[in-house]
């Protein structure tokens, strides 16, 4: 039999399990559950708890910037501040913090600068595209901007897009 201090102090204390109290102890799980109930110890809710929980207060200032700002993800956040993803999640529903679409987060294109801004006129890119036979992707590495600039270009200007792949006849 188990006496209540040692009880107190394993359950409450230490944090273990019903089941590690009984494997310790040499019990059955009923007895060390039914010894709770006896010593009046309140049980906790199931679950994982670990035996030293991570400080809970995320300021609304710091999740902003690391979110917002820094353009950190929740699992960054989550690491950096050592505490669970649920965690980070939750100040941000709790602060109203408007969460960013999922998956993976593409590189942003650089910025096309004043002087390239009006390079893409319909005639350069008749040019390039039509008579010198170069790619979308090569135009627009070329000129700094994002290939769907160009191809948006295109359509725009209704000049007839190429087939993907090689040329017929080329090597």
């Amino acid at each position: 039999m188990i006496d209540e201090a040692t009880l107190r102090h394993l359950y409450l204390d230490e944090k273990r399990s019903i089941r590690a109290i009984a494997i310790l102890t040499q019990m059955p799980v009923h007895t060390v559950r039914e010894l709770l109930g006896q010593y009046q110890i309140p049980r906790r809710t199931a679950g994982f708890q670990p035996a030293h929980p991570a400080p809970t207060t995320l300021d609304e200032a710091t999740l902003r910037r690391m979110y917002l700002e820094d353009m950190r993800s929740i699992r960054e956040i989550a690491t950096s501040l050592d505490l669970s993803t649920r965690s980070v999640y939750d100040a941000l529903v709790r602060y109203r913090i408007p969460r960013r679409s999922g998956g993976y987060r593409r590189t942003v294109a650089p910025a096309v600068s004043p002087e390239q801004q009006g390079t893409l006129t319909e005639t350069t890119l008749r040019r390039l595209y039509e008579q010198n036979g170069e790619s979308i992707a090569s135009i627009a590495q070329s000129l700094g901007c994002p290939p769907s600039r160009v191809r948006d270009a295109l359509v725009r200007w209704n000049i007839p897009r190429r087939r993907r792949g090689r040329r017929y006849g080329t090597v």
